[in-house]
């Protein structure tokens, strides 16, 4: 479900229907309050089935928007 978001939303952005401080808005949210879901455990980088799923160029376009975000550790 996060992944077809995430697709969805960096479609969007591609796309030009939305811009990018909603799409930044968006995946530091999806960050915030997904973490889990989002990344692997094991070394902080975003989940390989996340990966798979999202594919290489949304990949990029997400690290791109988390630059500079540090995700708060709980």
């Amino acid at each position: 479900m996060l992944a077809c978001q995430l697709i969805e939303a960096s479609d969007e952005y591609i796309s030009k229907q939305i811009s990018e401080k909603e799409y930044r808005d968006l995946v530091i949210y999806f960050s915030k309050y997904h973490g889990k879901k989002l990344y692997s455990s094991l070394n902080g980088k975003l989940n390989s089935t996340v990966i798979n799923r999202i594919g290489k160029k949304r990949v990029e376009l997400v690290q791109i928007m988390l630059h500079g975000f540090q995700m708060t550790m709980f």
